[in-house]
């Protein structure tokens, strides 16, 4: 088993908050699928450029 991060521990794990995030747009029309994925990705990208 792999030790917990502190962002884990803190309970902030912003991969996993972008999967739940990801997995709510399976039944979203593909224009707005596009744009809503864009939004995390560029969310995901802040939040690992800033580790």
């Amino acid at each position: 088993m792999t030790e917990p991060s502190p962002a884990a521990l803190g309970g902030d794990v912003p991969g996993e908050k972008w999967r739940r995030e990801l997995d709510a747009l399976t039944g979203v029309p593909t224009r707005d699928r596009h744009e809503r994925i864009s939004a995390l990705l560029d969310d995901l990208d802040a939040q690992v450029g800033s580790l």
